[in-house]
């Protein structure tokens, strides 16, 4: 058994090593909107968004199963999360996940597992069969993805990940899947030094077949790192290369500070160029946070320049 999880993940470990190197040829060359299923861009939960998605090395709860699965066997318990954003133009996103790490050595877990579910979707947009301002009908659109992912921890400070997932995309009565997979990495160089280092590849994958056409995922490379400054306080930075986008840079920092009562509070602010070309308002982001024992609640505030503000609020539990 020992011997098939090492050879699982020296596997992964090769797959992410490659997908990164094929990432970093986009940076010469991207391909701006060639990519389909926009939405497994979007991120997850109001911690990360606070800090502009600059999580990758910094993940350590349920939301690794998006950033870095490897960070799921840094978990200390069980955690359950929920979070819904409100976009412009009625449009919403939601995402749903449990993670469950086991197998704990000598105060650390070694294995863990996650399931988790986002969903994209907007309703009664207006159908039109011709050029003309009278709409002919309303009609649906919903992308989702459904998605597994497992962690190993190697080493104290060495965890490997992946994720393998089911994409859904379905406008009005036209629908088409493809399956992906996610690979991650975590890494602390030294024990006694406080930097963490996080690789992660997303959306390798098949191709949509949509009315015809077939489009390719998003397949993205990320390099995080993060530093602990002192207790309470750290910072992440995320260099993130999709096929379709130039090299994004996403940075952001944390302070938190507990109280008494099992009381803690947060606040995030971050900037990311991942939304350069929009006008008005944009790259900024912030957001704070309160945990009482083993409930939290999180909220981000992230403008889209011109297009408007959104907001995530997310809750966890820990059991």
């Amino acid at each position: 058994m020992k011997t098939i999880k090492k050879m699982i993940f020296a596997l992964g470990a090769v797959f992410t090593a490659q997908a990164l190197c094929v990432c970093a040829v986009f940076a010469a060359s991207s391909e701006a909107g060639t990519s389909a299923a926009q939405f497994l861009k979007l991120g997850a939960g109001s911690k990360a968004g606070g800090v502009a998605e600059a999580y990758t090395a910094a993940a350590d709860d349920v939301y690794s199963a998006y950033y870095n699965p490897a960070g799921l066997t840094r978990m200390p318990s069980p955690e359950f999360a929920a979070q819904h954003v409100s976009y412009f133009q009625d449009i919403s996103y939601e995402f749903l996940a449990f993670a469950f790490p086991f197998d704990k050595q000598d105060g650390v877990s070694r294995q863990a597992l996650a399931l988790s579910i986002y969903n994209l979707s907007a309703s009664g947009l207006e159908t039109r069969t011709e050029d003309t301002l009278l709409a002919s009908g309303l009609f649906d659109s919903s992308e989702s993805a459904y998605a597994f992912s497992y962690a190993y921890r190697m080493k104290k400070n060495l965890g490997l990940g992946v994720t393998a997932k089911y994409i859904r995309e379905k406008i009005d009565t036209e629908s088409a899947g493809a399956a992906a997979m996610d690979a991650g990495l975590y890494y602390k160089p030294l024990e006694d030094r406080p930097l963490d280092i996080g690789l992660a590849v997303r959306n390798f994958g098949s191709k949509l077949n949509f009315g015809g056409g077939r489009d390719p995922l998003p397949l993205g490379g990320v390099l995080g790192l993060a530093y602990t400054f002192m207790p309470g306080l750290k910072a992440d930075i995320d260099f993130v290369q999709y096929r379709d986008t130039d090299l994004i840079v996403a940075g952001g920092t944390e302070y938190s500070r507990d109280f008494k009562y099992d009381l803690s509070a947060a606040l995030r602010l971050g900037y990311s160029t991942h939304n350069k070309d929009v006008g008005g308002l944009k790259g900024i982001a912030a957001g704070a946070g309160l945990k009482y024992s083993r409930l939290s609640f999180d909220f981000a505030w992230v403008p889209f320049g011109d297009l408007g503000n959104t907001f995530r609020y997310t809750l966890s539990v820990r059991f």
